[in-house]
């Protein structure tokens, strides 16, 4: 399947040189690997509710809070007073922000990706917003992999 403009499609037949379909995929991150065979099977939807519920999953295990969920574990795990995941002390205002802005970003996936796709028959994804939010939610979880526990009673 492609889009219109064929951004997605094969080189026809008389290119010279053949390349792979998705020659840069290889560094999304791995914890989207079922959902990307999903989505190479074509169901797009599927493929990135699948990953955001993973991006979820994994907040949740890192926080060690199972009894939290959706936008309401965003908040906590990144919160401004009491995080229990941050990449760095915050001690700047641009440490502040990158934190308070990698929140939104992780409750937006939550409310904006999980829970739609979650709770609807039909989204109709296609091809290319597919890709693109997988790429996205691929550097969530890149990020992820850089946040720390907050062992101290701030964060606990």
């Amino acid at each position: 399947m492609s889009d219109s403009a064929g951004e997605f499609a094969q080189p026809s037949e008389s290119a010279e040189v053949a390349r792979p379909r998705w020659p840069h995929l290889i560094h999304l991150h791995r914890e989207l690997d079922s959902a990307w065979s999903l989505y190479r099977d074509e169901y797009y939807d599927e493929a990135v509710r699948k990953a955001s519920q993973r991006y979820a999953n994994r907040a949740k295990e890192l926080t060690n809070r199972p009894d939290l969920d959706g936008s309401a574990l965003m908040e906590h795990a990144f919160s401004a007073q009491s995080p229990l995941l941050e990449f760095s002390d915050r001690g700047t205002l641009i440490e502040r922000d990158e934190h308070d802005g990698y929140r939104f970003l992780a409750v937006g996936l939550t409310r904006a990706l999980r829970n739609v796709l979650s709770h609807t028959d039909s989204y109709g994804l296609d091809e290319a917003s597919a890709l693109e939010w997988l790429a996205f939610i691929s550097a969530m979880h890149r990020r992820l992999d850089q946040a720390q526990q907050v062992t101290t009673a701030q964060g606990q």
